[in-house]
């Protein structure tokens, strides 16, 4: 005795509707992940009246960020890769060896100390580069 299918046949189409949710999903993950990705290290930049903008700074630049973490110490961040505070000045020496014509951005946390700064600055000086700069935000409320 066979069976009846109510007068279909088999339904052999391939549901795509998962396939469809899960795919947007993905999408949505991506959209909130790569932001966050792409931030780097987060400095709370001293404030500046006057400041000269430089477009594409950062593509011919070693960005070079500072701050100081809640125990007191400082850490060095070198192209967002962290590096001890103590091997910072060999490893600008090793990146000037490779990129000479380079210039450095330096990113250093308003909180910092003024003479803390100037080491980090001296000390990217003396592994060679010859143009190191600091970054600033406009002050709120300043024209330029």
């Amino acid at each position: 005795m066979a069976m009846q299918l109510g007068g279909k046949g088999l339904n052999s189409d391939i549901n795509v509707t998962p396939f469809v949710d899960i795919c947007l999903v993905l999408l949505i993950i991506f959209m909130v992940v790569t932001p966050m990705l792409q931030e780097g290290v987060t400095i709370n930049l001293p404030y500046a009246k006057k400041s000269t903008k430089h477009e594409d700074d950062e593509s011919h630049a070693i960005v070079v960020a500072v701050k100081t973490e809640k125990n007191g110490e400082q850490t060095v961040y070198v192209q967002k890769k962290p590096i001890p505070r103590d091997q910072y000045q060999a490893e600008m020496t090793e990146i000037h060896d490779r990129m000479p014509d380079k210039s450095v951005l330096i990113k250093a946390d308003r909180a910092m100390k003024y003479g803390d700064v100037r080491k980090v600055m001296v000390e990217a000086n003396e592994a060679g580069f010859t143009e190191v700069s600091l970054v600033s935000e406009k002050m709120p409320g300043s024209e330029d």
